[in-house]
């Protein structure tokens, strides 16, 4: 009678981890037998082929690749999409494998990103999500992101590893993103529009307001 091990054991044997043989499963590189409760079992004699060099694993990298903006407006002028086609072009220069890519239209502190939620969940069919760079994936919160997709042994891969806004962009944006999520809690849909364009408003006369004193500034240098 065949002797038939269980993955544990075979991923011992192989020297591989058990989310590999899934893949292979997945893939029909090597077939896995169920039992009655659902549980993967290998004929010893495929696993020694193995070994044996008869079978070998795909080593391309299987990636995600997510993308967001965070307006409709953003996504309409080809932001998106050129996101997207630059993301693509570094994974195919790596020859990596996509699985899927993941486009989102949100701001970066939404906690009810559907397309991110959907790609959390699918993380047993990776081995590396790419981004562009951390604030694509969230504003606040990346590195609890990055430990728990490390704890199923998924990797993010940045690509603009030295990525940043203009200091002032960057808070503007953030601030924006904290007044308009706190009001939203407290006042609603409504209430929040309201204070995002009241804090909008404030920041563009606050920008006037150093306009001539810039101009004046840029004066005293060409009469000098």
């Amino acid at each position: 009678m065949e002797e038939m091990i269980s993955i544990s054991k075979a991923s011992k044997i192989l020297g591989v981890d058990v989310r590999t043989l899934q893949r292979w499963d997945n893939d029909g590189k090597l077939t896995a037998y169920r039992t009655l409760g659902g549980h993967r079992r290998y004929k010893l004699s495929e696993i020694e082929s193995l070994i044996s060099g008869s079978i070998k694993e795909n080593t391309k990298k299987n990636v995600f690749i997510y993308c967001r903006v965070s307006t409709k407006k953003q996504a309409d002028s080809g932001n998106l999409k050129r996101q997207k086609d630059r993301l693509v072009r570094y994974c195919n220069d790596k020859q990596y494998n996509i699985i899927h890519i993941f486009e989102e239209i949100a701001g970066g502190l939404n906690d009810k990103r559907r397309e991110l939620t959907k790609m959390l969940k699918r993380l047993n069919d990776v081995d590396t999500i790419v981004i562009e760079y951390p604030d694509r994936l969230a504003r606040f919160g990346y590195n609890y992101i990055v430990e728990f997709c490390k704890s199923v042994d998924v990797s993010i891969e940045t690509v603009e590893q030295n990525k940043e806004l203009e200091p002032n962009e960057e808070m503007v944006n953030d601030l924006i993103s904290i007044v308009t999520c706190f009001s939203a809690k407290l006042y609603g849909s409504r209430g929040a529009e309201i204070a995002k364009q009241d804090i909008e408003k404030t920041i563009k006369e606050l920008e006037k307001q150093k306009e001539p004193t810039k101009e004046k500034g840029e004066n005293s240098e060409n009469n000098n």
